[in-house]
């Protein structure tokens, strides 16, 4: 082991400024160059790149029930009104297309964005609550967590709009599902945030039991203010600045009911007995 010199001051040990797990920061860059891939395209041909990747709700219900076909015909026409009905059946066409449910679309739309500013919203939310878990998980266990979270953001929403032809996209169901994960032991008493870039001390933490972190009362204060923010926005009541498209709060409150209910099932850090 190596000393310093008599005389000389020890060398200053410097942290980077952004000390990210290299998960996060190979994910948020594979994000990244694909909405930037996404600019480089026409409108029409953006248009079928998320007809193929996006999630389409209507989609899925037509192909387990093609008899309501019809039926989302008329809800679309109704909500085209003081448009060209004939234009915006021509895009439900073409989102729709032929070739199936095209399930992968439950996992795939979680890599588009529909605007640099929801990028950005779902990077910097990421590298807050993404980051220990990541470091208590692991890289292929984080990115399984992920996943799941994307699909159960995904069924749920199109459990509650199940004929709405919008296409669905965004991070943001995987990114809830972190969140949730991170509850389930950020808020363990007497833990600093600051502690949470350093692995050995993340994987340490106690994990809250799910039936103990409804006493936790920093953990259920984060929960409501997660649940109420997301519905107020997701609803319309409070307008988002710079985006025109509406929040899909209920793939969010997927994502999160994912990633709280299952963290145990990755974990393998310390639990709370």
């Amino acid at each position: 082991m190596s000393h310093p010199a008599p005389g000389h001051p020890a060398p200053v040990q410097r942290e980077p400024i952004l000390n990210l797990p290299a998960v996060i920061v190979w994910l948020t860059a594979v994000l990244a160059l694909i909405q930037g891939g996404r600019e480089l395209l026409s409108a029409y041909d953006d248009y079928v790149l998320l007809s193929w990747f996006a999630f389409v709700p209507a989609r899925l219900s037509l192909w387990l029930a093609p008899e309501r076909l019809e039926e989302m015909v008329s809800a679309v026409a109704s909500s085209s009104a003081g448009q060209n009905v004939a234009d915006r059946l021509q895009l439900v066409r073409l989102l729709l297309a032929d070739g199936g449910p095209r399930l992968w679309n439950l996992l795939t739309y979680g890599l588009l964005h529909g605007s640099w500013v929801h990028l950005i919203t779902n990077v910097v939310w990421l590298a807050a609550f993404g980051s220990p878990v990541a470091r208590r998980l692991g890289s292929g266990r984080f990115l399984s967590l992920m996943g799941l979270s994307t699909i159960g953001g995904a069924l749920l929403h199109w459990f509650a709009r199940d004929l709405d032809v919008l296409p669905l996209v965004g991070a943001s169901a995987a990114v809830s599902g972190a969140t949730a994960a991170a509850i389930r032991f950020v808020f363990a008493p007497g833990l600093r945030f600051g502690s949470l870039a350093d692995d050995a001390v993340v994987r340490a933490i106690p994990a809250e039991p799910l039936g103990e972190l409804w006493r936790n009362s920093r953990a259920m204060l984060f929960i409501v203010i997660w649940f109420a923010t997301n519905i107020l926005f997701g609803s319309g009541l409070v307008p988002i600045l710079g985006e025109e498209t509406s929040i899909a709060w209920e793939a969010h409150i997927g994502g999160f009911l994912v990633g709280l209910l299952l963290f145990p099932l990755f974990d393998r850090g310390a639990t709370r007995r």
